[in-house]
């Protein structure tokens, strides 16, 4: 794992977006899609404002008896959980232009939160993988099939920072399913499918008015996080040399392409 091109990639994308008008309450959306798009965002908008206190402390946890293995880790998680926040600064300020209402809690964000809490590091990071895995979907579909430029362009930045995050928990997971034997990879493999279907259709069913009003049924919603879940494995097979930061830039390109129903 290159940990410092992740650093500097994240160092480098603090500023890398221009943010368009959004007005309070001023989309051209038609209610019967805005209203929903703007309950749904902010559903996601809560997922993104943890602080990362307790990813942290397992990342120093594992840190002390991992030194060198990880050197530097530590400072991209860091950057990775500020660019999470920059998103939710972006998804507030998304929700009331679209004229939504900010939450404080969601019964989905408290039992991811709490599922969190039950291992260390290696889990921690799935979750949240599992989370972008679904948000490579979710926003790609949103880009796709709205017309709203602010919000279209608003998805986009999120997407193309959600496939480079996809791309940096691929390293750290490539390198530490190396060092396990094959049936635990397997058995790695196999519970990593069952939590995304699980999240995926969970995702699909809580999100449906927007699902629906969007013309995407959440089986087809479903099954295109699944395609993402593909992707991911099939890249922990690749060479780590082909998903460096600025090599999965390229691949941002094609995300909403792929995350839209045919």
């Amino acid at each position: 794992m290159n940990i410092p091109s992740w650093i500097q990639y994240f160092e480098r994308n603090r500023s890398n977006f221009d943010e368009p008008p959004l007005d309070p309450d001023a989309s051209p959306l038609p209610d019967g899609l805005r209203l929903p798009l703007a309950d749904s965002l902010a559903v996601f908008q809560l997922g993104e404002t943890g602080g990362g206190t307790r990813l942290m402390r397992y990342v120093r946890q594992t840190l002390r008896h991992q030194p060198e293995d990880l050197e530097g880790y530590d400072l991209a998680v860091r950057l990775f959980v500020a660019e999470e926040q920059r998103h939710a600064q972006l998804l507030e300020k998304l929700v009331i232009y679209l004229g939504g209402t900010l939450l404080q809690k969601h019964w989905t964000n408290t039992v991811f939160r709490n599922l969190r809490t039950l291992f260390g590091m290696e889990f921690n990071i799935q979750i949240l993988l599992t989370a972008e895995l679904i948000a490579e979907a979710y926003y790609g579909m949103i880009y796709r099939k709205t017309t709203d430029e602010a919000v279209r362009s608003c998805c986009h930045k999120i997407l193309r920072d959600e496939m480079r995050h996809i791309a940096f928990h691929t390293s750290f997971f490539r390198e530490r399913l190396a060092s396990m034997p094959r049936p635990l990879r397997r058995l790695w493999r196999s519970g990593f499918r069952a939590c995304h279907r699980i999240t995926a259709t969970i995702v699909a069913w809580d999100h449906r008015r927007l699902l629906r009003s969007l013309g995407v049924g959440q089986g087809e919603f479903v099954r295109l996080t699944l395609k993402a879940g593909q992707r991911f494995l099939r890249r922990l097979d690749s060479p780590s040399s082909s998903w460096q930061p600025d090599i999965s830039l390229r691949s941002c390109q094609k995300a909403s392409q792929l995350a839209t129903p045919n």
